[in-house]
């Protein structure tokens, strides 16, 4: 069990941050539905490898689809339209 401080701050025990040998400066995702809260850790660098696989990955697909830079800009504007 823990409790959110003053400041908001949520102390994470001792005895987890060892177990998954969590450091200062550490980063973690947060994810938040009603009432649940979920702490991802995130290591940086491997975000930014799959990131940059995810892109080559898209742009490939784009170049096989034959669907041009400026379709997908069209399609973004409808959808962007549609949000407002």
């Amino acid at each position: 069990m823990v409790t959110i401080s003053s400041k908001g701050q949520l102390v994470i025990p001792s005895n987890v941050r060892k177990s998954m040998a969590i450091r200062k400066q550490d980063k973690f995702l947060l994810v938040h539905d009603r009432d649940t809260i979920l702490l991802k850790r995130v290591h940086e660098e491997k975000l930014k490898t799959r990131m940059k696989e995810l892109v080559a990955k898209f742009r490939t697909r784009m170049k096989e689809s034959a669907i041009s830079k400026k379709d997908l800009e069209a399609v973004i504007r409808k959808a962007r339209k549609q949000e407002a």
